[in-house]
C-alpha cells in the first residue's frame, strides 16, 4: 500500500496567538512494503506528520493519498482499518482485564463472530511471539517488552496493510530495546506490511530502515538510503541528529584504515568489516 504525501503543511491553532507551524511543504513517496525511518528531534514534526496517515489530524494544505484514499476526502473507517498507528508508549493504554479482552477490544464493532475473534487474537499474539497461556492473564502483571507486544498486537488484530510505530523503544531496558527492534525486523520481512519506524533516535532504526527522513523544525532536512544519509555526518549534525557511535568510530578508522569501508549500520558489520580488513593485511583470521 503506497503513500503519497504531496506539500503537505499543518498549523495547530491557526489565527491565534498560540499558533504553531508543525509542518512545511512536506512531499513524499512511500512505496508499498517499504520500511522507512522517520527521524528528527523532539518537536521536528514527526508524530504531527504520522497522525495523518489515518485522519487523526487533517492538513492545513496540501494532500496525503495512503492507496488512492485521499485523507482529507476519503473514508475514514476504511482507512483506519488499513492504517494502525502505535503511539510511544502504547502499553499506557492497556486496559482489559485479560490480554484476550485488551487485543479483541478492536473487533468489537466489526460483527464477527466469537469464534473469528478468538482465531483473530491468537494470530496476532503469536505474530508478536508471546505464548497463548497469556491470554487469561492481566496485562499490568506483565513485564514492560510484553505489554508493549500486546499493545501493538491489539493493532495488527485489526490486519492492517500499514503499521507506523511511534518511539517503539522508547522506556524500555537495552534487552527490551533489541527485542522489540528485532521482532520489528522480522515483522516486516514475514508480512512484507508497509512500516514507518518514527524516533528521535537514529540508533532505533538504521538496522532496520531502507530509508530515512529526517525532519528539523516541520521540514524534510535530509532524506534518502539509509547509507547514503549515515555517510553525510555533516548533514546530520546540521539536522540536530546525533550520530550512531558506531558510524562516528569507523568514520575515524577510516582516516587512519583507507582500505575499511566505513559505511556501516551495525555492530556486527563493523566487527565483520574489520575482521576483513585484519584478514587481508596479516593473512590471519581473528580469533574474536
Amino acid at each position: 500500500m503506497s503513500i503519497s504525501i504531496e506539500e503537505l503543511s499543518h498549523i495547530y491553532q491557526p489565527g491565534t496567538p498560540s499558533e504553531k507551524i508543525a509542518l512545511r511543504n512536506i512531499t513524499l513517496e512511500i512505496k508499498t512494503g517499504a520500511c522507512i525511518g522517520i527521524a528528527g528531534q523532539t518537536g521536528s514534526g514527526k508524530s504531527t506528520l504520522v497522525q495523518h496517515l489515518n485522519g487523526l489530524l487533517k492538513p492545513t494544505s496540501g494532500r496525503i493519498l495512503v492507496n488512492g484514499i485521499n485523507v482529507t476526502t476519503g473514508n475514514l473507517s476504511v482507512l483506519r482499518k488499513q492504517v494502525g498507528i502505535v503511539f510511544q508508549c502504547p502499553e499506557q493504554q492497556l486496559f482489559g482485564e485479560t490480554v484476550c479482552k485488551d487485543i479483541a477490544f478492536g473487533l468489537s464493532n466489526l460483527g464477527l463472530s466469537g469464534s473469528e475473534i478468538e482465531i483473530r487474537v491468537r494470530e496476532a499474539l503469536r505474530v508478536v511471539g508471546l505464548e497463548d497461556d497469556l491470554l487469561h492473564k492481566s496485562p499490568f502483571r506483565l513485564s514492560g517488552g510484553q505489554k508493549r507486544r500486546v499493545a501493538i498486537a491489539g493493532i495488527l488484530v485489526m490486519r492492517p496493510q500499514i503499521l507506523v510505530l511511534d518511539e517503539p523503544a522508547a522506556g524500555l531496558d537495552p534487552q527490551g530495546r533489541r527485542d522489540i527492534l528485532d521482532f520489528i525486523g522480522k515483522l516486516h520481512k514475514q508480512s512484507g506490511m508497509t512500516i514507518l519506524l518514527v524516533s528521535h533516535s537514529l540508533d532505533d532504526i538504521v538496522r532496520l530502515a531502507e530509508r530515512v527522513v529526517i525532519l528539523k523544525q516541520g521540514a524534510v532536512a535530509m532524506e534518502g538510503k539509509t547509507r547514503d544519509v549515515l555517510n553525510d555526518l555533516e548533514a546530520l549534525e546540521n539536522a540536530g541528529m546525533s550520530v550512531p557511535p558506531i558510524t562516528i568510530l569507523m568514520n575515524r578508522l577510516k582516516k587512519e584504515i583507507p582500505e575499511l569501508n566505513d559505511c556501516l549500520l551495525t555492530v556486527e558489520e563493523a566487527r565483520n568489516e574489520l575482521k576483513r580488513v585484519w584478514k587481508m593485511k596479516t593473512g590471519v583470521n581473528p580469533s574474536c
